[in-house]
């Protein structure tokens, strides 16, 4: 008998065993028990079609808070669930394929070297902090490097054109997904007041969609309409052009909706160094497309006001006291950040700790708010959390990231490529815009999406057709 035959009988044998054994508790539990059957087969597909696997993945952050489960180390999204389930099974299936792609990835070492980094600065936090409050801390750190390993799972299964063209496509409905679900929620349930017992902001008239959160579903938006920018200029279908255009339409709208400043500046920022690269005129759309927006919208020009207002403000360019109450808080937190990282500069106060310094020092009155877990800045919680040391590596996986993206976007000949390569320049500068304002470099549907589209644009393996 030879081995494709005997793994195929072992394989359908194990999941008959066990939907057996599941449907035993059927009587007892239905419910429980269709649950159980439904993920153990899809487990089972998975290990046969990986890049199924991952498609799932994408598509989980469709579902965002409305499934947060509650545990003793902390509330966990369904994705964090799925990801090591997802390795393990992609380990089990390519650690003896003699033809998998090479791991020695360009950001395999500053990844290495920054979770190395985190893993010493939480140890080192035991000095000031106590035993219960580091294990506390201990799952963020997993949750990080369980969403790195995506990076290389990825660049394993997508060994070919089609596979990466699938991943954009469940990528693009993932966001088509959030977007319908945010309209729905802005018609039904436009303010989420009652929401603030449970720790969210009490955002009012915005779409938050599944996230809860418009910052963070801007942010989202905003990196998934450079993507498909990049996409836009380096693809030669009239028909593949014109479905782009109307799902770029559909995701500004949403992205609108939000009425989120650092979104709407993210976005900005991603598409100005897409047209400077490729095409001027983005300049001139991304402008008409600003009139037209806050034509129409009196919050739109309302919010934009209060930003222009509190940059002058923050700039010294007028002595006008800043108004918005927004800007203050953020103001007030990168100052509390900046002050936890003059004392501890070198390896910082933890991985994810930043909430038990923040209660030690008066800052967070309430720990169950969920923004109370950093700073209103990625790279000020990194340099808070991991101090200079680990900022280097975190900040040159995505230094890397944008001169390999440049690298293939001038050399490589494939369109793809090329079109990958550019979306990935825009969405890199958009993330680190709005990272300014939101801890959207940490966030986990973010940092899923980030690492996914890293992979199938900087592999270096060989696609096949």
């Amino acid at each position: 008998m030879n081995k494709t035959l005997t793994k195929q009988i072992t394989f359908w044998t194990l999941g008959t065993i066990l939907t057996i054994l599941i449907t035993k508790f059927a009587l007892e539990s239905p419910i429980t028990a269709l649950t159980y059957t439904l993920i153990i087969a899809t487990i089972l597909l998975v290990y046969k079609t990986p890049t199924l696997g991952i498609k799932i993945l994408i598509l989980l952050p469709v579902i965002g808070e409305l499934l947060r489960i509650q545990t003793p180390i902390g509330a966990l999204l369904i994705t964090d669930i799925a990801i090591p389930i997802y390795l393990i099974i992609t380990i089990i299936k390519y650690t003896e394929t003699p033809k998998s792609p090479s791991l020695k990835q360009p950001l395999t070492i500053p990844i290495i070297l920054f979770i190395l980094t985190a893993t010493y600065s939480l140890i080192q936090s035991l000095t000031f902090l106590t035993t219960t409050e580091v294990i506390k801390s201990t799952p963020y750190l997993i949750r990080y490097i369980q969403y790195a390993l995506i990076y290389f799972a990825t660049i394993l299964i997508t060994t070919t054109k089609k596979q990466k063209i699938e991943i954009i496509k469940t990528i693009t409905l993932s966001a088509l997904l959030i977007s319908i679900a945010g309209f729905i929620q802005l018609k039904i349930h436009p303010n989420i007041n009652d929401l603030a017992k449970y720790g969210w902001d009490p955002h009012m008239g915005r779409l938050v969609s599944t996230w809860l959160d418009p910052n963070f579903i801007g942010g989202f938006l905003a990196i998934t309409i450079t993507t498909l920018t990049g996409l836009l200029l380096h693809t030669k279908n009239k028909k593949t052009k014109t479905k782009i255009i109307l799902i770029t339409l559909i995701l500004l709208t949403a992205l609108f909706l939000t009425y989120s400043r650092s979104s709407y500046l993210a976005l900005l920022g991603g598409l100005f160094t897409i047209s400077i690269l490729r095409s001027k005129k983005l300049v001139i759309i991304g402008l008409i497309i600003i009139i037209l927006g806050l034509g129409i919208s009196g919050r739109a020009r309302q919010r934009v006001s209060e930003l222009i207002t509190s940059i002058t403000s923050i700039t010294g360019i007028t002595t006008t006291q800043n108004p918005d109450p927004t800007a203050r808080l953020r103001i007030k937190s990168w100052q509390q950040t900046t002050n936890t990282i003059k004392k501890y500069p070198i390896f910082g106060v933890g991985y994810n700790t930043l909430k038990y310094i923040n209660i030690k020092e008066g800052y967070t009155k309430d720990p169950n708010i969920h923004s109370s877990t950093g700073s209103d800045s990625s790279i000020l919680t990194i340099l808070a959390t991991t101090g200079i040391i680990g900022l280097i590596p975190f900040l040159s996986i995505y230094i890397i990231s944008f001169i390999t993206a440049y690298k293939n976007w001038k050399e490589k000949k494939s369109q793809l490529t090329k079109g990958l390569s550019l979306g990935l320049l825009g969405t890199i500068t958009t993330l680190f815009i709005h990272s300014i304002f939101v801890n959207s470099l940490l966030f986990p549907p973010i940092m899923l999406y980030f690492w996914i589209l890293t992979a199938i644009t900087l592999t270096t393996s060989p696609l096949k057709n």
